[in-house]
């Protein structure tokens, strides 16, 4: 893979993918309504394997032998934001329910289903409706779990782990015995290894291998069906040949506009480094549009459950987007600014 470090030794080609990924994510979420499920996987389909893939990526050598120090780390960038946002939505539940911020159907919480819903959020095994995108953190981290688990194998024969973690997961996806993991938590690990195993390698970028790449990414999103969340068996091959060429396509592009520069590169650089916030956030922020759209217009609640959005307004598509990106990075940026006061007082004190 090609790597472009600025002078922080950071490498903002890495971040340019994450930036392009996260975008392609809320571009599904802001206009699911449409129907277009083509367009869809067109935009979305390598986008979350992607992450996983950039990751596996960016493993540091280091934790060959301090796989605990991984684990820790896995714990706090994973599990701690899943619980911490699942918690707090698991709080504001009712409140959300009384100002109408939530779908009418939606029933408020008894301090037992608060209790309940929280426990399951401890496993990582459920969240609230807002959270729901924080599903993808969790099957993350039990893919890079089992990655750090096989880590000495791997290292040694890091392709074949990228092909036994798919086949376990075809395996547990055709026979459902799946040992309190999803066949998805195994995907995660597979894409995961293979990042690990790109690395220091060249992405060949010539106009002919990119005819042949953006061909074989085309024909794979008109003709493989199911998602990465849900993955059909019988399509996974073609599913993990559709992914690697959008993202060989994607890290390219990625190339392009970094040794460029300008605007362009700077905008999707802070976005890449901020796309936890995002992720975690986006829905809420499209739930805001849809609160203040319903409110202003006196529609009623007609949300699509699982989806912030309400249904049949096309126009809305690009104010959903952008509040997917601009209300998480003003929530980080106040967040920043807060933590530096209470720094600074602390250190006075």
């Amino acid at each position: 893979m090609l790597l472009l470090k600025n002078e922080r030794s950071h490498n903002d080609q890495v971040s340019v993918i994450k930036g392009i990924a996260i975008l392609g994510i809320l571009w599904e979420h802001a206009t699911l309504f449409l129907n277009i499920p083509v367009l869809n996987r067109i935009v979305s389909m390598p986008m979350l394997p992607l992450f996983i893939i950039v990751s596996g990526y960016c493993f540091n050598d280091y934790y060959y032998d301090h796989r605990l120090t991984f684990v820790k780390k896995r714990i706090k960038s994973l599990y701690w934001p899943f619980v911490k946002w699942g918690v707090i939505f698991v709080l504001l539940h009712n409140l959300f329910c009384y100002i109408g911020f939530y779908p009418a159907n939606m029933g408020l919480y008894t301090w037992r289903d608060m209790l309940a819903t929280i426990s399951h959020i401890l496993v990582m095994h459920t969240t609230e409706l807002l959270a729901g995108a924080n599903w993808f953190l969790a099957e993350l981290f039990f893919g890079t779990m089992l990655f750090i688990a096989f880590v000495p194998w791997i290292k040694r024969y890091p392709l074949i782990g990228v092909i036994i973690f798919a086949l376990v997961a075809v395996v547990m996806n055709l026979t459902g015995f799946h040992f309190r993991l999803r066949d998805v938590s195994l995907m995660c690990a597979s894409y995961y290894t293979l990042g690990f195993w790109v690395r220091g390698r060249k992405l060949e970028h010539r106009l002919s291998v990119m005819v042949l790449l953006l061909a074989l990414f085309v024909f794979g999103t008109l003709v493989v069906p199911g998602t990465f969340q849900n993955i059909i068996p019988k399509w996974i091959i073609p599913h993990y040949i559709t992914v690697l060429a959008g993202s060989w396509l994607i890290a390219v592009i990625a190339w392009h506009i970094v040794t460029r520069g300008g605007w362009l590169s700077r905008i999707l650089v802070y976005i890449g480094d901020r796309t936890l916030i995002i992720l975690v956030l986006h829905f809420t922020a499209m739930q805001c549009v849809s609160w203040a759209i319903s409110n202003s217009m006196e529609l009623t609640n007609e949300y699509i459950i699982g989806s912030p959005i309400i249904n049949g307004l096309i126009w809305a598509c690009p104010i959903y987007f952008l509040a997917g990106v601009v209300l998480p990075l003003a929530v980080d940026y106040i967040g920043r600014i807060i933590e530096g006061c209470l720094k600074k007082i602390a250190y006075k004190l």
